[in-house]
């Protein structure tokens, strides 16, 4: 709606004119991760007029190749209005993520390589390259050791997803309050120190009201440092779908789930995370006294049967080599299109 409202295709042009001038007429080679806003599939059209070749490094886990289903009814009008807006050339066509012609594809995993063949992507055109971003959890030492004095030392990432129209309010309110419960059960069965993790798009309110529901002691962590360097000071993660979850799990980090229900996700895409965060084997809890339970489970060192070869797929190798290989990547394309230049 922005978009009709500035102008539609005037503005797409002057996207795209903003795009050639960001990018130059020099440039080998346009490096995004993320290609599904206008912004920057205008930046991809600038780059091809400017001869620059363009390449997608998969930002990281949980991504959805093709176009999710919406629930929430704004998003299943705006769906339906979409083809209209777009053949009638109001608004331009957002392809899939990493479907809008890239002359290369770094992808996370062999999986995801295959999804996006499968997507119709030139195979020659899709390398597995792994998550840069993960490298330095390769680097980590241990930490799956529990702390000695007895106290149970709990992480809890947050996430604004009712404020962000992901989930709705109401049950992500209802979900608060339950993690909340489970906390105070747990605290009355043995030591607990609680830190929260504020989300990068958080409101500093939200956390503040969260940590007034929990007794004992609450910490907040503002999330100055990467999550990674943080996770030797807790005995276990506790969070919904976030991939800082996930993270934490490659970490070695023990993790607790408490699924959002699948109903209140206004996309399908959003809830495909949730839903496959809960059938990796990592302990989910879905009530109060399960919170409860799954914690103390931990605190006694319970194992868990995590299935490493599903978070392999979402993840891809972590040996802190991926940035390399993508770099290496990008530097064989540049030499094969500049040789190609050439020869003709």
């Amino acid at each position: 709606m922005n978009m009709l409202l500035n102008g539609g295709p005037l503005m797409y042009r002057r996207m795209q004119r903003y795009g050639a001038r960001l990018i130059g007429s020099d440039a080998d080679v346009l490096v995004m991760c993320h290609d599904r806003i206008y912004i920057e599939t205008a930046m991809i059209r600038a780059a091809r007029q400017s001869g620059a070749a363009t390449v997608l490094i998969q930002e990281g886990p949980f991504c959805s190749i093709a176009h999710g289903g919406a629930r929430a009814p704004v998003l299943r009008l705006k769906g339906a209005l979409a083809p209209l807006a777009t053949t009638s050339g109001l608004l331009p066509k957002i392809p899939g993520y990493g479907c809008a012609g890239h002359d290369l594809i770094l992808a996370a995993s062999p999986e995801y390589r295959a999804r996006w063949i499968d997507a119709g992507v030139q195979q020659e055109r899709v390398r597995v390259g792994g998550v840069p971003r993960y490298d330095p959890l390769a680097l980590l030492p241990p930490t799956n050791a529990l702390s000695s004095d007895g106290v149970l030392r709990v992480l809890y990432l947050t996430q604004p997803f009712a404020a962000h129209g992901k989930v709705d309010a109401q049950v992500a309110a209802e979900l608060e309050t339950m993690v909340a419960e489970g906390l105070r059960m747990v605290a009355g069965r043995m030591p607990v120190e609680l830190t929260i993790r504020v989300h990068p798009r958080a409101e500093a309110e939200h956390v503040f009201a969260l940590q007034q529901s929990v007794s004992g002691l609450v910490r907040i962590d503002k999330g100055e440092r990467p999550l990674e360097t943080t996770l030797g000071e807790y005995d276990v993660v506790l969070g919904h779908y976030s991939s800082g979850l996930l993270e934490s799990l490659v970490a070695g980090k023990r993790i607790l789930c408490v699924p959002v229900p699948e109903t209140a996700f206004a996309e399908t895409a959003e809830g495909d995370k949730q839903a496959w965060l809960t059938a990796i084997g990592a302990p989910v809890a879905r009530s109060a006294s399960e919170i409860a339970d799954c914690l103390s489970a931990i605190r006694r060192g319970e194992p868990t049967r995590v299935q490493w070869d599903k978070v392999g797929a979402e993840v891809g190798v972590i040996d802190g080599q991926s940035s390399d290989r993508c770099a290496d990547a990008i530097l064989e394309l540049i030499d094969r299109r500049a040789n190609r230049n050439q020869a003709a």
